[in-house]
């Protein structure tokens, strides 16, 4: 997660971000969503905004890959 922002304030952003592109998913699942992309790490280190639009360009793609490399969690 950026360094400069708190969790709460990368979350509310992230479901922000999520409504704006997907007007049709209320707040409730936006703000679920949001702690999802939060809990991987790939999408956690980049601006909230960022890592909804790149989900949504990966969704976007007919052969996309996994999100989060690794498979087994870090020790």
């Amino acid at each position: 997660m950026p360094e400069s922002l708190a969790t709460d304030v990368w979350l509310e952003r992230c479901a922000d971000r999520i409504v704006d592109l997907e007007p049709g998913i209320a707040d409730p699942e936006a703000r679920r969503i949001a702690s999802e992309l939060q809990s991987f790490e790939r999408t956690r280190a980049m601006e909230p905004e960022a890592a909804v639009d790149f989900v949504a360009e990966e969704l976007a793609k007919p052969d996309r890959s996994r999100f989060e490399r690794r498979l087994a969690p870090r020790r």
